[in-house]
């Protein structure tokens, strides 16, 4: 089974120390071939930052900015026809550093996997609005949402992490780059909520209702919420940490860890470090 893991790095520094940080955390704790990391550097990146992270191995792909220039730049990456060379795509954000490798326990899978989002973000009424504009029929149930007892639609994946199996690869590059384009010009549900930074994965949910592709929610360890304190929890298999990084680039939170997650965040400082 091969696996492409796949990222996008914007040129500003903090994405760039993110990215870099990601690379290694795959490569060094994850124990994933350099040869199966896309970095999708975003047009104008520095050719030192490039040439550094080729030194690691990985391949380098540079990209023109796509949609908002922004957020929705991560769907750029899915014009990337050498990432269709695998059984499985896995799309993460560079504000990710894995612990562990997961990937045996997706050998053969037919379905689209991701987490669901932490927080009711957009609220329920502001995707029905959207669908309801698009024409677009709910074609899942609701799920609650990670860390609140509320609902929001299925497939609205967090979109820190994307698990896409190779059959699925064509159908996710059409429609999510067609519905960002949509909201962009449409989404005023969207833009009068101040949630226009949700369009990316509003997009990706859309696609997978409009398809009626087949899905399977993740744990919390395979995308954990590091600004979230669930006391005592299981390992994570990758830390999702957002901005929660000190002056020296490590994990810092305003709670005290306990059990894996402590062990968790000073594996990963120490890792850092070391860097």
């Amino acid at each position: 089974m091969k696996i492409n893991y796949s990222c996008v790095v914007d040129k500003h520094e903090k994405f760039k120390r993110q990215g870099w940080v990601w690379l290694n955390s795959l490569i060094k704790l994850g124990r994933i071939n350099p040869a199966d990391i896309w970095m999708h550097c975003v047009a104008g990146m520095d050719i030192e930052y490039v040439k550094k992270c080729e030194s690691a191995g990985v391949n380098i792909k540079i990209i023109e900015p796509f949609g908002d220039k922004k957020y929705c730049n991560k769907i750029a990456q899915m014009q990337n026809k050498k990432l269709r060379e695998s059984d499985i795509i896995i799309l993460m954000d560079t504000d990710m550093i894995m612990l562990e490798n997961f990937a045996c326990e997706f050998a053969g899978i037919d379905y689209i996997a991701g987490k669901i989002v932490d927080l009711e973000n957009p609220p329920t009424e502001i995707i029905d609005a959207v669908f309801e504009l698009a024409g677009l029929k709910k074609n899942l149930p609701d799920r609650l949402v990670e860390c609140a007892s509320v609902l929001t639609y299925g497939a609205n994946f967090n979109g820190g992490l994307y698990i896409i199996p190779a059959k699925y690869y064509d159908i996710i590059g059409e429609g999510w780059q067609r519905w960002a384009l949509w909201l962009l010009e449409n989404g005023k549900p969207l833009y009068d909520a101040g949630k226009e930074a949700h369009i990316d994965q509003i997009s990706f949910c859309m696609t997978v209702h409009e398809y009626e592709l087949a899905i399977k929610y993740l744990g919390r360890a395979y995308n954990y919420p590091l600004p979230y304190d669930f006391g005592e929890d299981n390992k994570p298999y990758i830390l999702h940490y957002h901005d929660r990084v000190d002056e020296n680039f490590l994990l810092a939170v305003d709670y005290e860890p306990t059990g894996n997650i402590k062990e968790a965040v000073a594996q990963v400082n120490d890792f850092i470090s070391g860097l």
